[in-house]
């Protein structure tokens, strides 16, 4: 029995460790073998879950303010779509940021031999599909956790 609850308590302690590995794996693999818009959705969608998932421990004031504040970006976003207008949201200067980290971690990313290309040139074509599908996806896994409340808060 001594084994087991040495197991399970070394397992208890390295799982967010190996969620991480397993997260940061995907978005390898992902960003290497699928087309550069298919990979920034497919990311926008993990981040977009990953970020749901650290709401859902937080408090429900602070999740009821991120999911409204994503609506209200979305719904801007479809508004000024409708009207043949440039959005100026809170997704555009998030587009922005990831182009900037982007061209930060390029000297990283050289470095390391991962990229034989211009990442820069594919990742600032791609930023925006990144950060709708992190919104969208963040819109509606956030909006399940009040389809779907979890045993705490039936």
């Amino acid at each position: 029995m001594a084994w087991y609850a040495t197991i399970s308590h070394w397992w208890n302690r390295f799982f967010p460790v190996f969620i991480l590995i397993l997260v940061v794996a995907c978005a390898i693999a992902l960003v290497e073998y699928v087309p550069a818009r298919g990979a920034a959705a497919l990311l926008g969608i993990l981040a977009g879950a990953c970020i749901s998932y650290a709401l859902s421990r937080a408090r429900l004031t602070v999740q009821i303010a991120v999911l409204w504040a994503a609506i209200a970006v979305a719904a801007d976003a479809a508004y000024a779509r409708l009207n043949d207008q440039a959005p100026v949201t809170l997704a555009s200067a998030l587009t922005k940021v990831v182009d900037a980290v982007t061209k930060l971690a390029d000297p990283l990313i050289r470095g390391l031999g991962l990229a034989a290309g211009d990442p820069r040139a594919k990742v600032a074509a791609v930023a925006p599909d990144f950060v709708w599908a992190l919104i969208l996806s963040m819109i509606a896994l956030t909006s399940f956790t009040y389809i779907f409340p979890a045993g705490s808060r039936r």
